[in-house]
């Protein structure tokens, strides 16, 4: 039996309209769970402890913007979390459908 994971994240602001930021934009992420993907997020999570982040959903806009937790960290150690985010990425099978004004 097959099963459909989805994860679903928004970025951007329903407030008044701000022409450095105009888009409001919706994420998802479809996962069939008969595709296997443990032993890349076993590495993922490894790899992202091994820089002292422990059971940590990564969030890249305060990564970037060396805010909340990561801003003790070295802009070097922060790019280094986002290169093994984009090494995970680029390893897995992924398609991406761009649906709205583009």
């Amino acid at each position: 039996m097959h099963e459909l994971s989805v994860f679903v994240d928004e970025s951007g602001d329903f407030g008044e309209y701000d022409f450095h930021s105009p888009y409001y934009i919706i994420s998802m992420v479809f996962h069939d769970q008969i595709v296997d993907i443990t032993n890349d997020l076993e590495k993922l999570d490894e790899e992202i402890t091994h820089i002292g982040l422990f059971d940590h959903c990564v969030h890249s806009g305060p990564v970037i913007r060396s805010e909340c937790e990561y801003k003790e960290y070295s802009l070097e150690e922060r790019r280094r979390l986002l290169k093994r985010l984009i090494t995970f990425t680029r390893k897995i099978d992924i398609r991406i459908k761009t649906i709205g004004n583009t």
